[in-house]
């Protein structure tokens, strides 16, 4: 191989391995739902960093609330900024709700109020 074949092969593989790098993101986990009574809470990837309330027996929605917002930098991938719910998990008659930033927020079922236990409402990059 010519010492101008192994440096063609070498920008071929290294385009390659950036081209992987800037893949989509793979889909996110299922968020595990939690069941108090008749009410099941759940996480749905369709409305990010939403939690729904539904009814156990007929699955009908009672309420969705958004515990953070994802403000996205124009000109980067979506995918790659999106931040989905990880967890949730009672705690003292609240829903302890977590994301990939591991910020934690505190729902609660009644009132629908949201408190910042751990980062922002808002979750995104700033601009440099």
């Amino acid at each position: 191989m010519t010492k101008l074949n192994r440096c063609y092969l070498g920008v071929v593989v290294g385009l390659a391995f950036a081209a992987c790098a800037f893949a989509d993101r793979m889909a996110p986990k299922d968020v595990a739902p939690l069941t108090q009574g008749e009410v099941k809470y759940c996480a749905p990837h369709d409305h990010m960093g939403c939690v729904e309330a539904r009814d156990v027996a007929t699955g009908h929605l009672i309420w969705r609330r958004q515990v953070y917002v994802v403000r996205y930098v124009p000109g980067w991938e979506t995918d790659v900024q999106d931040c989905f719910i990880t967890k949730i998990e009672a705690k003292g008659g609240k829903l302890l709700v977590s994301n990939e930033k591991t910020y934690l927020y505190e729902l609660d079922p009644v009132s629908l109020e949201v408190k910042v236990l751990k980062g922002q409402l808002v979750v995104g990059e700033k601009r440099e």
